[in-house]
């Protein structure tokens, strides 16, 4: 007997499932199950259930689709006639032309099928055969993540394989019998290899191995393992050998905890090449939440030498800065405990002399005041600096201030402060002070008036704001302290208006003087806003602490300006300047940068003028320097990225750079090359080129974000 139904559509589900269990048989489904279609029907004597049009059948998160499926009760088995597709819950996707399946999707063969895999990587096979829950074979095998069109039918990459198995237990796949290819051109040949699961992100493995060339160290490459060490925690091994006989070990190892997380990295080199074994370097991080709000950070940087950073292309730092601290910041409270450390990588600088911070104390509390008004702070700080060779100094000391602001009825603004600092000094191996101490203390009074004035003009918005600061402070007992923090005083337009125009505590600016300034902001609705400053400082006497190239010297400054223009184009402009009593200029500073869709340029120009004494650095000859970093995609797929750094005062270049990328949804190849001009005793100048390539969903993860390869519409 044959039962038939036309309406349209029949839905079937485990809560009204008895239609169904009773073509199925006696068995029943534990898990829901559910089948559209525009027509089904049974057939009692052959015990075949067949659905046609538009079918949809879904069980325990899987769901197949296809023109018709045919259900055979007594076989236990589907067989579905394609175009189909069957999709998993973790996202993997089969399409065929036809199956024979089990009941539960589980199992079966499918003819002529495709595999997608975390909708990256794709399988494309003669015969997929799956087999329990675990492991699904393909013959005659063509992998790859690009996409592929009638415009572009051969694939960036792809690995044609005799046979390829997915182990959804083991979470890998892998190739027997492969050969890897690039725009349709075998490059290499493997019996077997395996890659792991794009569904899953991490897997233990060698990564991607990229290439580099230097007149250093010859022709070198490295090829990364790594290694999943557990939920949260990983590490990555990395050899990198040269032509020259340069052996180096590259490891990094990262852990992350519910409070926090740490980065180690370092290099050892086996040998340099030149005979040298034992050179290295560590570069290793780590952040931490406490109780109570606090937090606690390190950074560990150390070189064995002064030039291994730079010889192999790692870093051109030229002084390396590591510390520890533990601090808090809310609304009205800071604190910060911290140790610092420094190792200097410059020729002519003495490792000796180089301090060492412990400890360094920052206490800094801000509330208002009952009945009074205004807002009340105090602080506290200590500093301790030792050398291996000279001055070792502990600095301890603190201060208080009052602070108010009024607005008047014609909208000028004004404010007054009252406050005061004490310092006490120990210094110990000071040959001008062996064994001394020092007491001081700095009251200050300050009083500030500003007016600012608002003019609409047109649609544009101008806002200028001209402000007068004057303010009175002494050094009270010692005046000439150890001077550790506060040896290289300037001015610019973000201290135009601060009390104290030393970057530390160990100088003060005193006596009676004026800040003066006028600010200046245009806000176009048309997209873009011009800001800027200028000023100077007028003193009563002159402060003999500053040295020549602050611009503080004497009883008139330097002037100080800085202009600001952006635009919503992704525009950007930037200059800070310095001109002397002549209006010529002591320090000038440009920087432009633009970003869009298609580039991202950072340009800057410095400019320092011949300096005859600096207090730590000595005679300073003109400094011109100009630089451009830029990433251009000149066309979808396409990019060049150009670096250029040049000295103006010495006409030559210092370091010089271009590469080119290719890239798009399944791969990204980059080629670069730099020359560093500058040399030292032991490090002549260098070129360097690299090679590097990403392939997405071939162990590598997926590459920058690109556009995927140009196919018409309904073609792909």
């Amino acid at each position: 007997m044959k039962i038939r139904t036309k309406s349209l559509p029949i839905i079937l589900h485990a809560a009204c499932v008895a239609t169904f269990l009773a073509f199925a048989g006696p068995a029943v489904h534990a898990q829901p199950a559910s089948l559209i279609a525009d027509t089904v029907t049974f057939d009692e004597e052959s015990g075949l259930l067949t659905a046609a049009g538009n079918v949809e059948a879904v069980y325990e998160g899987r769901i197949l689709r296809a023109e018709s499926i045919i259900y055979d009760q007594n076989a236990e088995t589907i067989r579905a006639v394609g175009p189909l597709t069957v999709q998993s819950e973790d996202g993997t996707v089969l399409r065929a032309e036809a199956a024979e399946l089990s009941p539960d999707f589980a199992r079966g063969l499918i003819e002529s099928g495709q595999l997608l895999v975390a909708g990256q990587l794709q399988l494309a096979a003669s015969e997929i055969r799956r087999t329990g829950e675990r492991f699904t074979t393909l013959h005659r095998t063509v992998a790859s993540s690009c996409v592929v069109c009638e415009e572009n039918p051969t694939p960036t990459w792809s690995v044609r394989a005799r046979r390829i198995t997915v182990d959804d237990v083991e979470e890998r796949i892998y190739f027997e019998g492969a050969r890897f290819e690039v725009l349709g051109l075998p490059i290499a040949y493997f019996p077997s290899f395996s890659i792991p699961d794009p569904r899953i992100t991490r897997s233990t493995g060698f990564l991607l191995p990229s290439y580099h060339q230097s007149d250093l160290y010859g022709l070198g490459f490295k090829i990364p393992y790594y290694t999943v060490l557990g939920p949260s925690s990983d590490a990555t091994v990395t050899p990198f050998l040269t032509t020259d006989g340069a052996s180096l070990l590259e490891g990094e190892y990262r852990r992350r905890f519910t409070n926090g997380e740490i980065d180690l990295a370092g290099v050892l080199a086996l040998s340099d090449g030149n005979g040298d074994n034992g050179r290295g370097s560590i570069d290793s991080s780590g952040t931490f939440r406490l109780q109570q709000g606090f937090v606690s950070e390190f950074q560990l940087k150390l070189a064995s030498d002064r030039t291994f950073l730079q010889e192999f292309d790692y870093s051109d730092e030229d002084r390396l800065t590591s510390f520890a601290r533990v601090q808090r910041t809310e609304t009205d409270e800071f604190i910060q405990l911290s140790t610092i450390g420094f190792q200097s990588l410059r020729e002519d600088e003495d490792s000796g002399s180089i301090p060492f911070v412990l400890p360094e104390f920052k206490y800094d509390r801000r509330g208002s005041l009952p009945g009074i008004g205004g807002i009340f702070g105090a602080n506290a700080d200590i500093l301790g600096i030792t050398r291996r060779e000279g001055r070792d100094v502990l600095r301890g000391g603190g201060g208080a201030q009052w602070h108010e602001r009024w607005i008047l009825g014609n909208g000028l603004v004004t404010s007054a402060l009252l406050g005061g600092d004490f310092d006490t000094y120990l210094t110990r191996n000071d040959p001008n002070d062996p064994n001394g101490g020092d007491i001081r203390i700095v009251p200050v009074v300050s009083t500030e008036m500003s007016w600012p004035l608002i003019q609409t003009r047109g649609r544009a918005t101008h806002v200028i704001e001209p402000i007068a600061q004057v303010i009175w402070s002494e050094a009270l007992g010692s005046k000439d302290v150890p001077n550790e923090d506060s040896q290289l005083p300037e001015l610019d337009e973000t201290n135009l208006f601060s009390l104290n125009r030393f970057p530390g505590r160990d100088r003060v600016e005193t006596g009676l003087r004026a800040n003066l300034g006028v600010r200046f902001n245009r806000y176009d609705p048309r997209g873009w806003t011009l800001s800027a400053t200028v000023g100077r400082v007028l003193r009563a006497r002159d402060d003999a602490d500053f040295p020549d190239s602050s611009g503080l010297t004497g009883k008139l400054s330097d002037y100080v300006g800085a202009v600001a223009v952006r635009f919503d184009s992704g525009l950007r402009m930037n200059n800070r300047t310095l001109l002397d009593e002549d209006l010529r200029f002591r320090r000038n500073e440009f920087s432009l940068a633009y970003e869009d869709d298609r580039t991202d340029l950072e340009a800057s120009y410095v400019f320092f003028a011949q300096e005859d004494e600096n207090p730590v650095f000595g005679p300073q000859p003109e400094i011109g320097e100009f630089g451009i970093e830029a990433i251009y995609r000149f066309e979808r797929n396409w990019a060049m990225e150009v670096l250029w750094r040049y000295d103006v005062a010495a006409e030559e270049n210092l370091r010089a750079g271009g590469g080119i990328i290719y890239g798009n949804e399944c791969a990204e190849f980059e080629l670069s090359v730099s020359r560093r001009f500058t040399s030292s005793d032991n490090l002549p100048p260098s070129t360097s080129i690299q090679f590097g390539v990403r392939l997405a969903g071939l162990g590598d993860g997926e590459s920058r974000v690109w556009p995927p390869r140009a196919c018409r519409p309904g073609r792909a």
